[in-house]
């Protein structure tokens, strides 16, 4: 697999990429992390966090989405924050993912996805 820490990086730099990037090897390119769906959340380091990438295997192949996902609560974004997602989290990504994969959607936000209030 090809290291795109250098890439990302400077796409980071040049304001192109702001959150980062991921990448899956099945989309061949990496792609420019969004706002999430809450936006930029402030880590544990201090660095803001929008979707924390994770993948599922299903019928053979990775299935990229993101963790910070709006079924989580307050305790379990807390967790995210310091960098420490338990199965519980995994399992209500993965089943967001499949939800907006359902219905024809990416797992990830999109521009026009309605931003959730980070909970409380």
């Amino acid at each position: 697999m090809a290291d795109y820490s250098l890439l990302a990086e400077a796409l980071s730099n040049q304001g192109l990429a702001p959150y980062g990037t991921r990448f899956a090897e099945e989309l061949g390119t990496p792609t420019a992390k969004g706002k999430g769906y809450f936006g930029a959340i402030t880590n544990a380091e201090g660095r803001p966090m929008t979707e924390l990438s994770s993948a599922y295997e299903q019928d053979g192949k990775l299935v990229p989405h993101p963790l910070v996902v709006p079924t989580l609560t307050k305790e379990e974004i807390d967790l995210l924050k310091m960098g420490i997602p338990n199965e519980q989290i995994y399992q209500k990504a993965e089943d967001w993912a499949k939800s907006r994969l359902g219905q024809g959607q990416s797992p990830f936000a999109t521009p026009q996805d309605v931003r959730f209030p980070v909970p409380q």
